[in-house]
């Protein structure tokens, strides 16, 4: 009795396919979430270049002449701080509207700067109705748009 006893022990061998199935499918959420954290630190940081409203907010920068004197020419994209994006479509009436905000670290010859832009995206090509840069050196600059009124004027008399 002895013998087959111990033959028997010998014969049964734990069992690793519980280890080797843990440890596969840590290895496939572990590729996931790489390939999610790679494709989104690439779109945040060189990605944006075919994007359509980036294009335009740059275009309009690049033809400004106060952003000129700013940052100079040849402007360029650095860095994505913000991006936003608010879609609605009222089907009663057949109409879409939608708006998108960027923040954008830009460079130029000259210096670099921050953009701030507001875009109304409901037509075909977007329109932008807010773009405040802001140099190295902290000073806004209302490109497009309106400034805020000044707090310490409205109540003068």
């Amino acid at each position: 009795m002895m013998d087959s006893y111990a033959e028997e022990q010998q014969q049964r061998r734990p069992n690793r396919s519980c280890l080797w199935g843990c440890l596969g499918s840590m290895a496939a959420v572990a590729i996931v979430l790489t390939a999610v954290f790679c494709y989104s630190a690439w779109y945040f940081y060189k990605g944006f270049s075919s994007d359509a409203r980036i294009k335009t907010v740059i275009a309009t920068l690049s033809h400004d002449a106060q952003a000129a004197e700013v940052l100079g020419e040849n402007i360029k994209v650095m860095e994505i701080e913000l991006s936003t994006f608010n879609y609605s479509a009222d089907t009663d009436q057949g109409k879409r509207s939608g708006n998108a905000r960027y923040v954008l670290k830009v460079a130029g010859s000259r210096g670099s700067g921050e953009v701030k832009a507001d875009l109304d995206v409901s037509g075909h090509e977007p329109k932008i109705t807010l773009m405040i840069l802001t140099d190295r050196e902290g000073r806004t600059y209302y490109l497009i748009g309106t400034p805020p009124p000044n707090p310490m004027l409205q109540n003068s008399i």
